[in-house]
């Protein structure tokens, strides 16, 4: 399977301005080697996926590679299709001396915030790890495993999952295992394309909240889908359409088993 190293723009904000910047189109080791050359001998990287979607989890995902361990054909997951990601994500998971995801859905979300929810969903990643990494490497700004009990040691980077191989597999890793789930909750609720939109507000999607109004899972946080909800948009969908899912501390959570 061959890649082609592409540059595409990416928007961020940098102390609350908005700034503009070329991503690398391959992403490197420097970041752990520099914290390895420091004394570090376990880096992680982690990264969040679902953040502004309007339906479905918030996921989580640590990768934490042995070091000297070089995965080839990392990508940032945003500039592979969704064949080369499956292929990767196995790829990563064998590979890697460890990896864990955590999820946070959205009666969870809508009860506690993005922000809090983005917390406990790092949280139960950190959990599901079986080494404890000296350094974790985050994407973007926002150190959301700062309040975490177990207290471990960050370093953020802006466009990490275009910098650092570990925080590109964390992200591969999430978005697989996401995408999965939503592929699932759109069997149980077609009209909403969920396998197409992955819960985000496409015109599709909002075309069927219209029509259908929010379904269980959609997060009530967002504006557009608590409108419909509080105007008692009850819809089309049969009540008995629901995920097939267990409850832990008060969340619904689906079970989703990886291959390999």
């Amino acid at each position: 399977m061959s890649y082609k190293a592409t540059y595409r723009t990416r928007t961020y904000r940098v102390r609350g301005r908005t700034a503009k910047a070329r991503t690398n189109p391959v992403p490197g080791m420097k970041h752990e080697a520099a914290l390895r050359s420091s004394g570090a001998e376990l880096v992680a990287g982690v990264d969040e996926v679902g953040l502004g979607a309007w339906a479905g989890p918030v996921a989580v995902g640590i990768v934490v590679f042995r070091p000297g361990t070089r995965v080839y054909k990392v990508r940032d997951s945003k500039l592979v299709d969704p064949v080369r990601r499956e292929w990767l994500s196995a790829r990563i998971r064998d590979q890697a001396l460890c990896w864990a995801t955590g999820l946070s859905w959205p009666d969870e979300i809508d009860r506690v915030g993005l922000s809090e929810a983005m917390r406990r969903a790092g949280g139960r990643a950190l959990e599901g790890l079986n080494v404890w990494p000296d350094y974790f490497l985050i994407d973007g700004q926002w150190n959301f495993l700062k309040t975490n009990p177990l207290e471990p040691q960050v370093k953020m980077i802006v466009r990490g999952d275009c910098e650092s191989v570990s925080i590109a597999s964390a992200s591969i890793v999430a978005k697989v295992l996401r995408d999965r789930l939503m592929a699932q909750l759109s069997q149980q609720f077609p009209p909403y394309l969920f396998h197409l939109n992955k819960g985000y507000p496409s015109p599709a999607h909002k075309w069927a909240l219209s029509a259908f109004g929010p379904s269980p899972v959609h997060r009530r946080l967002f504006a557009p889908v608590r409108k419909l909800a509080e105007e008692g948009t009850e819809g089309r969908l049969l009540p008995c359409l629901r995920p097939e899912a267990h409850q832990r501390a008060g969340e619904t959570r689906l079970v989703l088993t990886l291959p390999g």
